[in-house]
């Protein structure tokens, strides 16, 4: 097990202020929520062996795992190294098939807790580091953690030790504050409280500085390890002191004016009798993974999932809310007025299936005998139906606990159907409609555009630049309609005839949707971008990404500026730079 390997191993920028600690005159965990927590046993990723750790990377969850019969075994602790993998997330939040990362920052040596600064499309990780020390005159191989960092921009990253390693001791355990410029780690370094202390360091440029410990409230004379901070306010850390209910227990401290407070422990179902740690937690407060050994798992630990029907930390202020749906074009992504939109209550979990939810059905099979029932959501009356306007957005207000079955509908789409839940999907949801003809090249892209498109890239030099503005993507996909690349093919056959050209891909959308959202759709662009190449036989090393979001607007459509459809998709581009040639 992780925890293992730790005690064998060891033994603002955010206007945060001090890094010390007092205590909290509210209690942090809502009693309440807890009543409702149900908690679920990720069995797609879960094995007999170890799977620990999770964290948040973009749309994906990462995890600590080990194999049973791994390439690389640790005789030590009788178990394979420990590498880094992710799995894809279904729309009930549960965990699809893990991938491993890639082989490069999978190394030959233990990979660790992980953290995703989604700002620079960069992740920080936990390494095993063997150093040399002498014992009583004999030199030893001794191990130790350390805190390494990998630029997902890279199509081939390579990963380096962060300037906070300590030599002789261990730095492990990263977490980021939300825009990626505050750490917050563990440490067995000297000047501490206890065995693994919390610390945070500020980022400053590309170095890390300031770094504090957190302070005697928070820290114990006991293991402070596996932290994650929740909306830059709270920090849940596991400790081995002897106050919770045995093992590893989780603890959560809340941020007030600058300061951390007094951890509070997590109840039950969070924590057991056994290690129980890592937990991560959106931004709803209502659902997230954690990892434990407890009773009943595949073995070791095992990654679980919990959802509660309110918010498990604060309280829940508001019933009725807003909330927003913004209709696309799957094609274009262009914002889609006059879509009919129409809310009609359920009365299902969306998150815990109960037939008592569902109207049954019984229908023959094709069998002698076979018997099939059909299951459809119990439905209340629905509301009368709303209209998208200019901007493809229809706004309605709502009970958050009350689930929807949402109808989308537009002439000439296909009809889609939703189930909506504010609570896990917040207010604001993107739906792309799919045209029912055949798949055709907008009108706006001429004839002369595709045919000329071969001489986009002929005679370019180093540091120039080109701007793809008609390359169309299937939403939320890492791949690209073929029949819109013609840009693409020009640029394929320029690196293919080319072998020393080296490029990097820029992409940016516009000013509409969150700017987290955009961050991350730019990158998936850029990869589906890089990912179209390197199909095509372009070695990945040529080729670097980068995600611009809504950052870097050529026009003055930022939020809340009244723009045509035209001066919003002037945001939206692809830039190719030429870094040789």
């Amino acid at each position: 097990m992780y925890k293992q390997l730790l005690y064998t191993v060891t033994c603002s920028f955010l206007g945060l202020g001090a890094m010390t600690a007092q205590g909290s005159t509210k209690e942090i965990v809502n009693k309440d929520a807890i009543k409702t927590v149900k908690i679920y046993n990720e069995d797609a990723v879960n094995t007999a062996n170890m799977e620990s750790s999770p964290a948040f990377i973009g749309n994906k969850i990462a995890f600590v795992y080990t194999e049973s019969k791994g390439k690389i075994f640790d005789k030590s602790i009788d178990q394979s190294f420990f590498q880094l993998g992710a799995s894809e997330v279904n729309l009930d939040n549960s965990l699809m098939e893990m991938k491993p990362y890639h082989k490069k920052i999978n190394s030959e040596f233990h990979e660790g807790p992980m953290s995703y600064d989604l700002q620079r499309n960069v992740m920080f990780f936990t390494r095993s580091h063997r150093e040399k020390r002498n014992r009583k005159g004999v030199e030893v191989d001794t191990f130790y953690l350390r805190i390494f960092t990998a630029d997902l921009n890279l199509s081939n990253p390579s990963a380096e030790p962060i300037n906070i390693n300590i030599d002789n001791y261990s730095v492990c355990h990263p977490t980021l504050s939300q825009n990626g410029q505050m750490m917050i780690f563990s440490s067995n370094q000297p000047g501490g409280h206890g065995k693994m202390d919390l610390y945070a360091a500020y980022l400053d440029g590309t170095t890390w500085t300031s770094i504090t410990n957190l302070g005697t409230l928070v820290n114990s004379i006991d293991n402070e390890v596996f932290p994650n901070l929740i909306n830059d306010s709270l920090l849940v850390f596991a400790s081995s002191r002897p106050s919770g209910f045995g093992g590893l227990d989780m603890y959560v401290s809340k941020l007030e004016n600058g300061m951390w407070s007094a951890p509070e422990l997590l109840p039950k179902p969070f924590n057991t009798a056994f290690d129980d740690l890592g937990l991560i937690v959106r931004e709803n407060l209502r659902s997230g993974y954690f990892a434990s050994n407890r009773q009943g798992g595949q073995g070791n630990d095992d990654i679980y999932r919990f959802e509660s029907d309110i918010p498990i930390f604060g309280q829940d202020k508001s019933e009725m809310v807003t909330a927003q749906v913004r209709v696309m074009d799957k094609l274009s992504l262009e914002p889609m007025p006059n879509v009919a939109v129409t809310l009609t209550p359920l009365s299902i979990d969306v998150n815990n299936f109960s037939m008592s939810s569902y109207n049954i059905d019984m229908l023959s099979g094709k069998d002698p005998g076979e018997l099939i029932l059909k299951l459809s959501p119990k439905k209340g009356h629905a509301f009368p139906p709303l209209y998208t306007k200019n901007d493809g957005v229809a706004t309605f207000q709502i009970k958050k606990s009350q689930k929807f079955l949402i109808n989308f509908s537009a002439d000439g789409y296909s009809t889609l159907n939703f189930i909506y839940d504010f609570l896990s999907h917040g207010n604001h949801v993107n739906i792309v409609l799919e045209p029912e003809e055949d798949i055709e090249i907008p009108k706006d892209i001429e004839e002369e555009d595709i045919t000329n498109s071969d001489d986009l890239f002929e005679n370019k030099r180093s540091g120039d630049m080109v701007i793809l503005d008609n390359i169309y993507f299937g939403y939320n996909s890492s791949s690209i309609d073929t029949v819109f690349t013609p840009e693409l093919t020009a640029l394929y056959k320029s690196m293919l005839s080319n072998l020393k050209m080296r490029i990097k891909i820029d992409a940016h959308t516009d000013s509409r949707g969150t700017a987290d959202y955009n961050l991350q759709l730019s990158i998936h662009r850029a990869n589906a971008v890089r990912d179209f190449l390197t199909s095509k036989g372009i070695d990945e090393n040529r080729i670097e990404i980068r995600g611009y979001g809504e950052s870097k607007l050529r026009n003055h459509c930022k939020d809340n500026v009244p723009c045509t459809e035209e001066q919003h998709k002037y945001n939206r581009r692809t830039e190719i730079i030429i870094l040789e040639n």
